[in-house]
């Protein structure tokens, strides 16, 4: 079988996998009808408000928003744009798994050896990424979310290949500067890789230049524009999800650990497999420094509630990458000799060498014979780990069906507020997402996310600070 047919197979695998598990974790939160009673002032001329006429920063997800805004200009039911564009970027994330699969094992000196079996353990080993990411429940769930989640996903990802193949510092800046207009914690990412790139070779003046630049290009009239408009660089919900650091720092490290024993193991299996690697700064420190630093972040700023990793999510495709190349090095470990390296690419394997040559007498096929008995486990082992990352959505799903739950109930009520209540009749609520999507009546944020004076001197009183 061809290495184009194999290919062929995986692919139509991985959005098999993922079209299953859509209609079972289909899911719009309450967050994202914040996001569009924004865009919606915004198409009628209310501006950058929750209640009209108040300029407030209450989402963190600029672009984003700035996207739905232009998707409704184009005539688009808000509400099917942000589904459909969440769905499309989670698909484009599934794509460049599979490039970057491809990519990241081609250049691991350590790939499969296939001469055995025509190449399938060195094509499953790197699908595994995108194999992992459309059978695990966090993609699935916010693929149809209609959040910036499956963007930033995709963004990130994109980036760490740009700087795996080492393309143009400028091109790499701006695909992370473009990142943290998505979410202001891809500034960190930003700053990381530039690190990296800086770290990597001769051309560091280039990196200090271009890094500067396109940051001061792209952040320097954002930034003004939001203190003009809002009187403030820092959004309103920064107040609002900010609590003392020890209950931060709890909350975090549980939402992390949470992660860790769902699918973090994964980067962990991965590093042991690639232990005999870790003094290179390739393959594997690449998405490892990606990974611990966006753990950290998610530790610091307090983890999240929501259902299935909304937060931890865009780094899965790089945990899944490490483990990928952990399987496939271990596999090259374990093969007998004479099996071969193979090719990048190709799936075919060097001649044996060595003790492994014909003996006087023997037939060549004879000589053969003893190495293609061998088995190599990468396929098998990569296709119980795609098993494994389904198990915690199946066990977490009916607190999933719950929350899915309560959000479909809070449109039913903003609805019918709008159907009883007079125009203009202000609401106090804590869940102000869809209520306040279908009401669009003044409403008093009693979290604060959506409240300039609650968010900046209301007490934490709850566990999770903003909810």
């Amino acid at each position: 079988m061809t290495p184009r047919t194999r290919t062929l197979i995986l692919t139509v695998t991985v959005f098999a996998l993922f079209a299953a598990g859509l209609p079972f974790f289909h899911y719009l939160p309450d967050d994202t009808y914040i996001t569009l009673r924004y865009a919606r002032h915004v198409l009628e001329g209310d501006g950058f408000s929750y209640n009209a006429g108040e300029r407030l920063e209450g989402y963190t997800n600029f672009l984003w928003l700035i996207i739905i805004v232009l998707t409704g200009k184009l005539g688009s039911p808000l509400i099917l744009a942000a589904r459909t564009l969440s769905c499309i970027f989670s698909i484009a994330t599934l794509l460049l798994a599979l490039y970057a699969g491809n990519r990241f094992l081609s250049m691991h000196r350590g790939t499969c050896s296939d001469a055995d079996d025509g190449g399938w353990n060195r094509s499953v080993a790197a699908a595994l990424p995108a194999l992992i990411l459309a059978s695990s429940a966090p993609l699935q769930t916010w693929s149809l979310a209609g959040t910036e989640t499956a963007l930033f996903t995709f963004l990130l990802l994109l980036g760490v290949v740009m700087i795996m193949e080492e393309r143009k510092p400028a091109a790499v800046f701006a695909v992370f500067g473009i990142l943290g207009l998505v979410r202001p914690e891809g500034l960190a990412f930003y700053a990381l890789a530039g690190c990296i790139m800086l770290a990597r070779g001769p051309r560091r003046r280039t990196v200090l230049i271009h890094g500067a630049g396109v940051l001061v290009l792209m952040y320097a009239p954002y930034i003004i524009w939001k203190w003009r408009y809002f009187g403030s660089i820092v959004p309103n919900t920064f107040y609002a999800k900010m609590g003392p650091a020890r209950l931060m720092l709890s909350n975090g490290s549980r939402y992390v650990f949470r992660f860790l024993t769902s699918y973090g193991y994964l980067f962990v299996l991965g590093a042991l497999l690639l232990k005999k690697r870790l003094l290179s700064p390739r393959p594997f420190l690449l998405p490892a420094s990606f990974i611990l630093a966006h753990w950290l972040i998610v530790l610091v700023l307090g983890g999240d509630w929501m259902p299935h990793f909304r937060l931890l999510l865009p780094t899965m495709p790089l945990v899944a990458l490490v483990a990928a190349a952990g399987i496939s090095e271990a596999s090259v470990s374990g093969a007998p000799p004479g099996t071969g390296d193979a090719q990048p690419g190709t799936g075919e394997a060097h001649p044996p060498t060595g003790d492994t040559a014909p003996r006087t007498g023997e037939h060549p096929q004879q000589a053969s014979a003893l190495p293609q008995q061998s088995h190599n486990p990468a396929a098998v082992v990569s296709l119980v780990l795609v098993f494994l990352a389904m198990l915690p959505g199946g066990m977490g799903y009916r607190y999933f069906k719950a929350e899915r739950f309560a959000v479909r109930k809070f449109a039913v009520v903003g609805q019918r507020l709008r159907d009883t209540l007079p125009p203009g009749t202000r609401i106090a609520c804590g869940s102000t997402g869809a209520i306040g999507f279908y009401t669009n009546m003044p409403i008093i944020d009693i979290l604060g996310l959506n409240n300039r004076h609650i968010a900046r001197n209301g007490t934490i009183v709850a566990r999770q600070p903003g909810h």
